[in-house]
């Protein structure tokens, strides 16, 4: 029984497209695990090293973002309305971008997004397991993920339940 080299090719083609399909709708659909925790973030404004974990005790909304992301954009004046409308020292919100320091203080002065922490990962998000943006976590105060969010939410449905977090 000889093989035909071209349905041989033609049947791997097929499984390595259907892979990387699988793939991509994995990355869409399925929210990651938070595992950045101890990375390394820069603030663009003050270029001071933090994580993620420097904020126990702290309630956190932490999004991953990019600038050209049309749901980022939705995503941001919600966010920079909830923190002002909690207006409380127990919660905060970072943003994590690897784009560059001007992109993201472009970014943030065209939605005037005062009340958020803009910081850039040395490394890239991809690397991170971030393939969808925004991604946005919320972690209580011990740094557990509570809610993880995919492709813009409207946070200000959570306000109730981040104000019991707050005050646990």
């Amino acid at each position: 029984m000889k093989k035909d080299p071209k349905k041989i090719i033609t049947v791997l083609l097929f499984l390595l497209v259907a892979g990387w399909g699988i793939k991509l709708v994995i990355n869409k659909a399925v929210a990651p695990p938070m595992r950045f925790q101890q990375e390394a973030l820069t603030t663009i404004d003050s270029s001071l090293t933090i994580s993620i974990n420097d904020f126990n005790g702290i309630v956190l909304i932490v999004s991953c973002y990019q600038s050209w992301c049309i749901d980022c954009a939705r995503e941001t004046p919600v966010l920079n309305q909830l923190a002002a409308d909690l207006n409380s020292d127990r919660f905060k919100i970072i943003y994590i971008s690897d784009e560059g320091k001007e992109k993201q203080k472009a970014f943030r002065n065209r939605f005037a997004a005062d009340k958020i922490l803009f910081t850039q990962s040395q490394k890239s998000l991809a690397s991170l397991g971030i393939h969808v943006y925004p991604t946005t976590f919320l972690l209580n105060k011990n740094g557990e993920v509570i809610t993880t969010k995919l492709e813009g939410y409207d946070w200000s449905a959570k306000k109730e339940a981040i104000k019991e977090l707050i005050d646990e």
